[in-house]
């Protein structure tokens, strides 16, 4: 029996403590072999391993999107939310559709990650079906539509807050409806200006995050690659990660975008000595 086959079959083990440690082993997991042992993961009495499984399985991105998509459909209540964060995680275009259709879930928690989703997805078509997520019965997925309309920052999803920021009287939501036309404006002089959009997260985070998910962690350094954010950690980090992993390819790559970022600054020096080691 592989260490996969173990992984996957102490994730139905009676001890708790076995599946808590089941599931942290298999983070990082591609193999299609894990994709259902996951999904079923995710209705597990831990919340532990509930979102665990979730982030594995959205982090496996193409893989697993399709069979994701084929359980969240068929999905009801609680054990619908934690698929819906999976299928957000994925960070593919094609499950929007899917979100759409879940603002109008039964569920509340699983309206809010879906409208949430639209946000993070730039759904900029569905306007509509955030704008009417503003008037739902549950405060979260108000709040969630207000934080939606922020990523999209577009003038109009900009009066859409305005408009819900005078129409509430609660300090709080006032709050957020502020916070959420800052950060539009914020993304509207960036992209006006022609920077790259990209939601990166603190690098002391990522860092912490290579002990418990190296598959994650490359992926969130990679946004500060995409953006190319004149911040060198995330570039040294990456191939680091990548020389460990002897991919030799994503290596160079970003090896000659740091090059181009640094490109007239001392910090370039790194980079230069690093690619001509390896050719």
């Amino acid at each position: 029996m592989t260490n996969l086959d173990e992984a996957i079959n102490n994730l139905s083990n009676d001890d708790v403590k076995v599946r808590k440690e089941a599931i942290e082993s298999l983070v990082g997991i591609t193999d299609e072999q894990a994709i259902e042992p996951l999904i079923k993961a995710t209705t597990d009495e831990s919340a532990q391993v509930r979102f665990k499984a979730a982030e594995i399985l959205g982090s496996m991105g193409d893989v697993a999107v399709d069979k994701l998509i084929e359980e969240f459909e068929s999905a009801e209540g609680k054990d619908k939310r934690f698929l819906a964060f999976a299928l957000k995680e994925t960070e593919d275009e094609k499950v929007i559709p899917y979100f759409v259709k879940a603002t109008e879930d039964e569920d509340f928690g699983v309206r809010k990650v879906a409208v949430r989703s639209l946000g993070e997805l730039q759904a900029e078509s569905e306007m509509d079906t955030i704008a009417k997520c503003l008037e739902d019965e549950d405060w979260g997925v108000k709040l969630a539509a207000i934080q939606a309309l922020g990523d999209i920052a577009t003038d109009d999803a900009i009066d859409l807050i305005k408009k819900a920021r005078k129409t509430e009287d609660d300090k709080d939501f006032k709050k957020s409806c502020n916070k959420a036309i800052k950060k539009a404006q914020k993304r509207q002089k960036a992209k006006a200006s022609g920077e790259s959009i990209v939601k990166v997260i603190p690098m002391s985070t990522i860092k912490e995050m290579e002990k418990t998910n190296m598959q994650k962690a490359i992926k969130e350094y990679e946004r500060y690659v995409e953006a190319r954010q004149p911040k060198d950690a995330p570039y040294k980090r990456l191939c680091v990660l990548y020389r460990k992993a002897n991919d030799y390819d994503n290596e160079v790559r970003v090896i000659e975008t740091a090059i181009e970022v640094f490109d007239g600054t001392k910090k370039v020096d790194y980079f230069t000595k690093r690619l001509a080691k390896l050719k």
